[in-house]
């Protein structure tokens, strides 16, 4: 297997890690995939063998499947997987994952998720997979996210909104993941519109202040506001990945895989 070859650069980061981490927000549109694409990206350019995987996406063309999450993430790291392993379970309607299952006679199994995901994990030293959604969203009539993430045995990251409303929304999805006895890595705020204005700027620093003393977990951020997504995604996330938010998550990845084995 490819080994990776840790310098001055990237010590603490690569760590033989041979594991995986899981991206999942507080709702969606706050950022999981810009995210989950510096984080691999950073990885690879620190000398980690890194894998990318979307399980679930929907609202998904046909005709421009390179432009979906998945596609994106592929792309970003320039892997050769075929996008059907990165993306087992695809979907055209915009809606949420159940119901997009539902309406094209085409039901999830999450198994056939583990696997693929371990046949990927196989390759890999680190896979980064993106979730769908926020932790509650059913995948199944009877299976969720949370339930998800809990099968693959994995670690999350929980990406949230730096603004008003970030608060509830990232201390219940702490709440949540918690009382499943899922390991959570940080919680990354993000900037999903720009701050500029008094009003603004005071409700996200007053929103870091708040969840850093009570989210119990590092919280890193807020990310910088980035204009023009989606089509502008590779030039923020080649930025983001430059940022020592990212460079702190990876190293708080790292950590954790080696508090796992």
């Amino acid at each position: 297997m490819y080994q990776a070859k840790c310098g001055t650069a990237t010590a603490g980061i690569c760590s033989d890690m041979n594991d995986g981490i899981f991206i999942t927000g507080t709702d969606t549109g706050v950022g999981k995939t810009l995210v989950t694409a510096a984080l691999a990206l950073y990885l690879k350019k620190h000398g980690v063998l890194v894998g990318v995987m979307k399980p679930i996406e929907t609202g998904v063309s046909p005709t421009r499947e390179m432009q979906s999450d998945a596609g994106r993430l592929r792309a970003i790291i320039e892997s050769d997987e075929p996008l059907g392993a990165v993306r087992p379970y695809s979907f055209d309607q915009p809606v949420a994952p159940l119901a997009a299952a539902q309406a094209q006679g085409h039901p999830i199994n999450p198994d056939t998720i583990k696997k693929v995901y371990r046949l990927l994990s196989s390759r890999y030293e680190c896979m980064v997979v993106e979730g769908v959604g926020g932790v509650r969203v059913p995948i199944t009539p009877k299976i969720s996210v949370t339930e998800l993430i809990k099968s693959l045995r994995l670690p999350v990251v929980v990406v949230g909104r730096s603004g008003l409303g970030g608060i509830n929304h990232a201390l219940l999805t702490i709440e949540a993941l918690r009382r499943n006895n899922i390991s959570i890595v940080a919680l990354v705020l993000n900037q999903t519109q720009s701050a500029r204005s008094a009003v603004a700027r005071l409700q996200e620093r007053t929103t870091l202040e708040i969840l850093r003393k009570q989210a119990g977990v590092p919280v890193l951020g807020p990310l910088p506001y980035e204009p023009g997504l989606p089509g502008r995604f590779r030039p923020a996330v080649l930025h983001l990945a430059r940022s020592a938010a990212i460079k702190k998550l990876a190293q708080l990845v790292s950590r954790a895989s080696q508090r796992s084995r």
